[in-house]
């Protein structure tokens, strides 16, 4: 069968993702119901990074990476490319040569259900990238996969278009369509944890902060 390639996708404003670049992932998880988190393996290579991009999607056979290498192409400045590799975490579906085209094309990150390999040299350029392996096989290149079609990546559906933000506590995922409304929570809620902060700094109990010491005084509990 053939693939599919789509190689136009509408995005974000650029307002709307520098906006997000002030959120943590925790806060738009928790703004989201406290969904559309990718995996607990999905994981930075590199610590105190922050990204944040719309998505160009690839989906791909287990082990194959040729798209990946034309997704790259397809990108923007900022783009944040996101790969379902289905979980398979034996073969590399990326490596060092993707990663300097990104580089050069000023990808903002890559996010792979799946492995890398060329580690040392992806950190020694601190490159953004998020996976669930690392394994020093090979990919293969003789499948004609899909990009810029919805995809289940760890957990989590990806829109293209849709905005990634990553982080050292993971990926999350927020739906291009509810943005904005999800902006405005996530300020609130910002806002919201500070008092919280403020307030255990002046002595009292994280329970006393939250309010949860009256949700335990309303649940039916024996003290012994």
């Amino acid at each position: 069968m053939a693939g599919i390639i789509r190689t136009k996708i509408d995005r974000p404003k650029n307002e709307l993702i520098r906006e997000f670049k002030k959120i943590p992932t925790t806060i738009a998880s928790d703004c989201m119901n406290r969904m559309n988190c990718m995996h607990a393996e999905v994981k930075p290579l590199i610590d105190k990074i922050k990204i944040v991009g719309p998505a160009i999607t690839v989906q791909c056979i287990s082990g194959s990476n040729i798209m990946s290498h034309k997704a790259i192409y397809l990108s923007r400045p900022g783009d944040v490319i996101v790969i379902d590799a289905r979980g398979d975490k034996n073969t590399a579906v990326w490596g060092f040569v993707q990663t300097l085209a990104c580089i050069q094309r000023k990808v903002a990150a890559v996010i792979i259900d799946g492995s890398i390999r060329d580690v040392a040299e992806v950190r020694k350029h601190r490159f953004p990238i998020f996976c669930t392996g690392i394994s020093p096989a090979g990919p293969h290149k003789g499948w004609p996969d899909n990009i810029n079609v919805p995809i289940a990546c760890a957990g989590a559906t990806v829109h293209p278009g849709d905005i990634i933000i990553g982080d050292d506590d993971g990926v999350v995922v927020v739906p291009w369509g509810r943005a904005e409304k999800i902006l405005r929570e996530a300020k609130s809620r910002l806002k919201m944890e500070k008092e919280w902060l403020k307030k255990i700094k002046q002595g009292k109990s994280s329970l006393e902060a939250i309010g949860l010491d009256k949700m335990i005084a309303k649940m039916e509990i024996v003290y012994e």
